[in-house]
């Protein structure tokens, strides 16, 4: 009697699981994704500090190389609260969709003159329209200084950091020190690049 053979099938996988893996994945990274905004290009100098400046709860002022001002803080909720201050300070109105789209704008550049026309750009064209810079000036009573008062008032823990760009020039520097002081503020970040310690160099 002969041997009856099973008769074979090829191998069959089933890729049930890896497209559900597949997708779960897109979706967060869609999810979790930001959009790139025109922040400041700032090439900081280097130091050998080795403090790190907090990710959250802080405000940044950027200088880049032309001495333009930038500002931003890092919570969008933080962001509306400190339009709406500022906004209630100078009489303007924002609308929600304005509202929107500045909470979207890690940092920014514009005479509040200037805001509204800025957030009524589509925003494909946001990222291409050239920022003039926050004004500032040596007195400490210019936009910038109202801008880190709504801040602060929008969250008192917010920390503050600068970043210069290297070739940023002193006297802008020193503008943007006199708006701090302007407000009781004489500490603050430097956000630097990092650079190997030189042999025998021990921080305090």
């Amino acid at each position: 009697m002969a041997i009856v053979k099973p008769k074979k099938h090829p191998p069959h996988t089933d890729m049930t699981a890896m497209t559900d893996v597949a997708f779960l994945l897109l979706t967060f990274f869609i999810m979790t994704a930001t959009f790139k905004t025109n922040d400041a290009e700032v090439t900081t100098p280097s130091s050998v500090s080795t403090i790190k400046v907090p990710d959250d709860k802080i405000m940044i002022i950027s200088i880049d190389k032309t001495g333009k001002v930038f500002f931003g803080v890092d919570a969008q909720p933080t962001r509306i609260s400190m339009l709406d201050n500022i906004a209630q300070t100078k009489g303007i109105t924002f609308t929600d969709l304005e509202k929107k789209k500045f909470s979207l704008q890690s940092s920014f550049g514009f005479p509040l003159n200037q805001l509204k026309a800025f957030l009524n750009t589509p925003e494909g064209q946001m990222a291409q329209i050239k920022q003039p810079g926050i004004p500032v000036d040596s007195t400490g009573t210019s936009e910038l200084a109202d801008w880190v008062y709504a801040a602060r008032k929008a969250d008192p823990g917010l920390r503050i950091a600068l970043k210069g760009d290297n070739l940023a020039k002193f006297p802008v520097f020193k503008d943007v020190l006199g708006n701090l002081q302007s407000q009781n503020i004489n500490r603050f970040n430097l956000i630097t690049g990092s650079e190997e310690a030189p042999a025998g160099f021990k921080m305090d």
